[in-house]
């Protein structure tokens, strides 16, 4: 039952962190400093947790970085394409790519995978428990 609690309350808090990583992330998209970046490495695992891809760019003080973001199956990208980085001109190493997945959409969605198997799994047992406790009475 302890460990039914700890997920209970593992799962919202996942999806509190992703949704904060995300509006982090948006408003990035919406005031940051856009630059091309060149895809540079593609993983294509079998798992759609393995779909990343590394993308190069260089910031307004021509420091190099790379940054790494998720693909879907429709937008895979190919080593040498053109992306769209945005990054924070004062952080440079902080960007995303954009049209891409973050990181933050990965945590958030296990959060809510959490919460509706382990939350539906103590409803169903709460329920399974009272019925028991009806029939004994």
């Amino acid at each position: 039952m302890l460990l039914i609690a700890a997920m209970l309350l593992i799962g919202p808090l996942l999806v509190t962190i992703g949704s904060v990583l995300i509006a982090g992330n948006n408003d990035l998209l919406a005031t940051g400093t856009r630059i091309s970046g060149t895809v540079i490495d593609v993983d294509d695992g079998p798992e759609s947790s393995d779909r990343r891809f590394g993308a190069e760019y260089f910031s307004s003080g021509s420091s190099r970085h790379v940054i790494w973001a998720d693909w879907v199956s429709q937008a895979k990208p190919e080593v040498r394409d053109t992306v769209t980085v945005v990054y924070r001109q004062d952080d440079p190493g902080s960007a995303v790519i954009a049209g891409y997945g973050t990181p933050g959409e990965s945590v958030r969605g296990l959060g809510v995978v959490l919460t509706v198997i382990v939350g539906g799994a103590a409803v169903t047992m709460l329920v399974a428990s009272r019925r028991g406790r009806r029939k004994r009475s």
